[in-house]
């Protein structure tokens, strides 16, 4: 979800190849002579987040079909397998759109499986909708040469941009605003979405007159955090900003427990998924982290569709479920109001599309990116709280509970 670009160079020749000898796709078929629309599904089935796709788009088609489906067309699924692997998610986009023959494709969280697979779709004349990928590269493409990669669209929050943007504002407005702490350290995985996004938030806090005296981006096979906490106490450094992903999300909260340094919060991926507390012993307690969907008021469809997804299957909704949910709904939609899964259509009908969904209440896409319009999105941020609750507590708007500062921290 949030690597940034994935490395080009070590797919493209294998591009060449592959386009030398592809066909064209199967897409397109004519509406009135269809018994069902064939949604396909692109995971890596065995991750929490590609879980999280799969469940959320099954959950939704089964609510249309219930509902009498696409203008009594049912929707079918057809399960992709990325394995969150570039090779492997354009053997599946293959699969699915040459043999199972699908009208259209959603989900995948890698960027750089997805960077992958996006030259495919002109080949095959088919609309993907990403609903876990965060690079800008995807949408730059878009922006660059409209007519090839217009098949492809975001419903997700890129991280170039508006996640280190809502980064700042968080810290600005709650840590400085609200709580009056003035010195942060940045504590970022070294990573290629890292690269920027750490730099340019220790250059925006500056630019406010906040101090950053610590930064650091560490390598993401780090055991031993012990140190770099250490250092921070030493700098009486008063809020710590994490940017991590998943490799060292255990030991860095386990060792920030044990050192118990300032408060930490700002963007732990795997933090965000509710098997967290319990995978850790509880030692994320306090921790911080912005998610992209929360048992919070969204809008009023989200608790609702929260409490049935864990109800149907036994654990929290991810970051990857409500852009999946949303985006099997405005596809149907639009292929209801259309009348057609021709690609042509289902593309002008995503541009002008205004969706109340579970994530926000205007979703709509930039006609000339593909990616989400500004502002038709939020990033509540959650804390983990006594006995694992995960409590939204800012923005103000959406919030369930307050704050609670570390009970070591008394400043």
């Amino acid at each position: 979800m949030l690597r940034k670009k994935a490395l080009w160079a070590v797919v493209s020749g294998f591009l060449v190849l592959v386009f030398a000898v592809t066909p064209s796709g199967a897409a397109n078929r004519d509406f009135a002579k269809i018994d069902t629309v064939r949604i396909g599904v692109l995971t890596p089935v065995q991750m929490s987040v590609g879980q999280g796709i799969t469940n959320a788009a099954k959950m939704a088609a089964e609510e249309i079909n219930a509902a009498g489906g696409i203008l009594g067309k049912k929707i079918e699924l057809f399960i992709g397998d990325t394995e969150g692997k570039p090779e492997k998610g354009i053997t599946a986009l293959k699969k699915l759109v040459m043999e199972d023959k699908v009208d259209v494709l959603v989900g995948e969280y890698s960027s750089g499986v997805s960077l992958a697979m996006q030259p495919f779709l002109p080949n095959y004349k088919i609309v993907f909708v990403t609903t876990g990928c965060a690079s800008l590269a995807l949408t730059d493409n878009v922006k660059k040469d409209y007519g090839k990669y217009k098949y492809f669209f975001r419903n997700m929050i890129n991280s170039d941009v508006r996640q280190q943007e809502w980064a700042f504002k968080f810290l600005k407005e709650f840590v400085n605003g609200s709580l009056g702490y003035k010195k942060f350290a940045i504590l970022a995985e070294n990573a290629k979405w890292t690269e920027d996004y750490a730099p340019n938030l220790k250059k925006a806090l500056e630019g406010v007159g906040l101090e950053v005296p610590f930064i650091e981006r560490f390598d993401v096979d780090i055991k031993d955090f012990s140190p770099i906490f250490s250092k921070m106490k030493s700098l009486n450094v008063q809020w710590i900003a994490q940017i991590i992903s998943h490799a060292a999300s255990i030991p860095l909260v386990k060792a920030w427990q044990d050192n118990k340094p300032a408060p930490m919060g700002l963007c732990d991926v795997q933090s965000m998924d509710s098997k967290f507390w319990e995978i850790t012993g509880g030692a994320c307690l306090y921790e911080v982290t912005y998610n992209f969907i929360a048992r919070a008021p969204l809008t009023d469809r989200t608790i609702p569709m929260w409490d049935k997804y864990v109800k149907q299957f036994g654990t929290n909704p991810v970051y990857t479920t409500g852009f999946t949910y949303d985006s099997v709904y405005m596809l149907a939609e639009v292929i209801k109001q259309k009348k057609s899964v021709k690609s042509d259509d289902i593309i002008n009908g995503l541009e002008n599309i205004s969706y109340k969904g579970v994530l926000h209440p205007q979703t709509g896409f930039d006609k000339q990116t593909h990616d989400l319009l500004e502002g038709r999105y939020v990033m509540p941020m959650v804390q983990w709280q006594a006995g694992g609750k995960q409590v939204v507590f800012w923005p103000d708007k959406y919030k369930t509970g307050a704050y609670v500062k570390p009970e070591w921290w008394k400043q």
